[in-house]
């Protein structure tokens, strides 16, 4: 097995594969928003001529994000007929898998960031706190009970119920 090594890269150096059989402009706006959130967290795949083998979308957003460089693999290992299989290969792969609905929501109410930029199936039709200064960090949106407010302080907890309502979502204060 060949030892992978991250490199930096210029954006400006990267060159996409020009028989990309993949259309993923669709897919850009979603991977920012991922880069944004999360930080750029799987390189790009390139051959020995930066030329892109897996990373299409992830170059298009690190672009728009005026990012100037990214990590990469190098793929030298690799004969130009495996690169050409692995490309198609490692965006197939991706269709095989489906959700577990169960394990899904339990995943999606055990967290406290919005996730509706990224269409997870359940969550296209519930609705999300804006993102607002006026929201206390201590509110989260939790799919499963709706909105979450976790506060020690009496008072605090009244002017989020306040906030909450004013927003348009039916607020309730279960304990204080």
């Amino acid at each position: 097995m060949a030892k992978m090594e991250i490199v930096e890269k210029k954006t400006s150096e990267l060159k996409a594969y020009e028989n990309n059989p993949r259309a993923n402009n669709d897919a850009i706006e979603p991977v920012m928003r991922s880069i944004e959130q999360f930080g750029f967290r799987v390189p790009i795949i390139i051959d020995r001529e930066n030329v892109i083998v897996a990373g299409h979308t992830r170059l298009k957003a690190a672009k728009r994000l005026k990012l100037k460089t990214v990590p990469c693999l190098v793929a030298d290992d690799l004969t130009e007929d495996q690169i050409k299989a692995y490309r198609l290969v490692d965006n197939k792969c991706s269709q095989y898998a489906s959700w577990l609905d169960d394990l899904l929501k339990q995943e999606i109410t055990s967290v406290t960031i919005n996730l509706s930029h990224w269409d997870f199936p359940n969550l296209s039709d519930v609705p999300t706190l804006p993102d607002t200064p006026d929201v206390p960090k201590e509110i989260k949106y939790v799919q499963k009970w709706g909105i979450v407010v976790d506060f020690l302080e009496e008072k605090a907890a009244k002017e989020a119920f306040d906030l909450i309502n004013g927003l348009g979502f039916d607020a309730r204060i279960v304990s204080v």
